[in-house]
C-alpha cells in the first residue's frame, strides 16, 4: 500500500516553481509537500543570472537581491535578427546530440522524448539540426523555470539558460505569462503530443 504522507523538500526559488509546474501538470501532489524554502547565495544567483532568487518562505540562509538581466541577452536583444541567427547557428553547430539538457531538466516530464522521434529528428547526424533545438524550445516554453540546469550539464558550453531566458522574455511579453506560477494557466493550447490542455479558457 502506497502511502499518503506529507513529504518534505528542501527547494529554492526555482525548484519552488517547478513544483508548481509538474503540480498543475499532475505529476505530483502538491498537498502532500512540505517545502522548506532554501535562499540562494549570492554567487549562486551570479552563476544563474538570476532575477527572481527568493523562495516564497526562507528557513535556511539569507535573502539576497537578483541580478537585473542577462547581459548575453541584452546583447543579442540589441542585434539584428540576422545576427541573432548566425549566432545561434555557431553555437548549434557544437551540439552532441547526448540528451544533457533534456536529461538534467527537472521540468522534461515526457514519457516519450520527441527529440528522439525521427520525424521529428534524424537519428544520424552531429550537430543535430536546427530542428532539434527548436522544438526543444517550444517544449520548454510554457515551463522553463530558469534552473541552469541544461547550461550547466551542456558539454559544448551552448549558452543555453540565455536562451531559455528569451523565450521566457518573449512568453511574458506576448502573453503576460511567466511559468512557475501555482495558478497562472499556460497560454499554449496544445502538448506536443497533440492533446489540448484541459482548461475552458483555451477555446479556439
Amino acid at each position: 500500500m502506497i502511502s499518503k504522507g506529507k513529504i518534505a523538500i528542501v527547494c529554492r526559488k526555482c525548484e519552488e516553481k517547478a513544483i508548481n509546474e509538474l503540480a498543475k501538470r499532475e505529476i505530483l501532489d502538491n498537498d502532500r509537500i512540505i517545502r522548506i524554502g532554501l535562499a540562494c547565495s549570492e554567487d549562486q544567483i551570479a552563476l544563474c543570472r538570476c532575477n527572481d532568487p527568493v523562495p516564497s518562505s526562507i528557513d535556511l540562509g539569507e535573502a539576497h537581491r537578483g541580478v537585473d538581466a542577462d547581459e548575453m541577452a541584452l546583447d543579442l536583444i540589441a542585434a539584428t535578427s540576422e545576427e541573432r541567427l548566425n549566432f545561434w547557428i555557431r553555437q548549434f553547430r557544437k551540439c552532441i546530440k547526448c540528451y544533457a539538457c533534456s536529461i538534467n531538466c527537472p521540468v522534461c516530464i515526457c514519457d516519450e522524448c520527441v527529440l528522439e522521434e525521427r520525424t521529428f529528428v534524424p537519428e544520424k547526424g552531429i550537430p543535430p539540426g536546427l530542428a532539434f533545438h527548436l522544438i526543444r524550445a517550444f517544449h520548454l516554453a510554457d515551463k522553463c523555470i530558469e534552473c541552469g540546469e541544461c547550461e550547466r550539464s551542456c558539454p559544448a558550453d551552448i549558452p543555453l539558460l540565455t536562451l531559455r531566458k528569451m523565450t521566457k522574455g518573449d512568453m511574458k511579453d506576448l502573453f503576460g505569462y511567466s511559468a512557475g506560477d501555482a495558478k497562472s494557466i499556460s497560454p499554449l493550447l496544445t502538448t506536443l503530443d497533440e492533446q489540448p490542455l484541459e482548461d475552458e479558457s483555451h477555446e479556439c
